[in-house]
């Protein structure tokens, strides 16, 4: 006969004591130590709930009641981890911790770019699904580099509305008051995309629409910035990489959207014999864990 777990209080007690410490693969003991050792779990499970469940929880609350995404989420990165990226973008490019930071600075405090997001936002035929300007997350890495490198040519696999696509020639436009122009180009196979890319931020670059392997194949350009975020599918990012692989300049890098779920971009660096690197996104006041930036270089 199958045992029967009582539901009273001291049945739960008692199957919490036996079942923690067979977990912990330790003869029972005395009752009055059970007792304490049951108190003690309890304590240190709703310690864990309070730090760790409850936090994700309000925060998705407070997203399911707000939010109008269903994917590609935006927010604010916490201060610390805003401090992670500039270190990053200091690794990558030499710019200092400093340098990285006022850039990361500079596209937070552009009151134009807000603006122009949520008037395209507004207008937009998305824009029963689209939040206003919620945040840059990782793209304030995106744009930190194009600040520091000074990049002739970014290319983009992957618009959706467009954010990316603002947030990269922004940065352009701001290199080319300095003397240092450069151009972008984003792929995308829906001819839908890029609602918020217009002007003054489209006068940098332009999009090409279709397959994005077919669009990087027929590309004549070579290539500063390289970012991939389109097809998810680690057989599909791996193809971009080998397709634009002939295209990169000697100091070339290239950013993987994806890779905190797929190891094509490591895997291509550590072929080539390139240095790898991995930021990991901690989104400020939202449910989302975050994902990161790969950078190969």
């Amino acid at each position: 006969m199958t045992e029967q777990r009582g539901t009273s209080g001291q049945n739960l007690a008692s199957w919490l004591i036996i079942d923690y410490w067979q977990k912990l693969n330790i003869p029972p003991t005395p009752a009055d130590d059970q007792q304490t050792c049951v108190s003690e779990l309890l304590r240190n499970r709703a310690w864990t709930f309070g730090n760790y469940i409850k936090p994700m929880l309000d925060d998705y609350v407070a997203w399911f009641e707000n939010s109008k995404e269903q994917a590609n989420f935006t927010y604010h990165l916490t201060e610390h981890n805003e401090s992670q990226l500039a270190g990053l973008v200091d690794v990558v490019t030499g710019c200092g911790i400093g340098k990285a930071l006022e850039y990361v600075a500079e596209l937070k405090s552009d009151a134009g770019m807000v603006d122009h997001v949520n008037r395209m936002t507004l207008n937009s035929p998305q824009r029963a699904y689209a939040d206003l300007n919620q945040g840059y997350g990782r793209r304030l890495g995106w744009y930190a580099l194009v600040r520091a490198l000074k990049p002739r040519v970014v290319v983009e696999t992957g618009v959706e509305k467009g954010l990316g696509s603002c947030v990269i020639t922004s940065a352009l436009l701001r290199n080319r008051t300095e003397g240092s122009p450069g151009r972008y180009f984003g792929t995308d196979i829906d001819r839908q995309a890029g609602c918020l890319f217009t002007e003054p931020y489209a006068s940098a670059g332009r999009i090409l629409y279709g397959d994005s392997i077919e669009s990087l194949s027929r590309l004549d350009e070579t290539i500063d910035l390289f970012i991939n975020d389109s097809d998810h599918s680690v057989a599909y990012e791996s193809r971009e990489y080998l397709t634009v692989h002939g295209k990169l300049s000697p100091h070339a890098i290239i950013l993987g959207d994806n890779s905190h779920a797929s190891p094509a971009l490591f895997e291509y660096a550590s072929h080539h014999g390139k240095r790898y690197l991995f930021f990991a996104e901690k989104p400020r006041d939202h449910f989302y864990p975050g994902a990161g930036i790969g950078v190969c270089f």
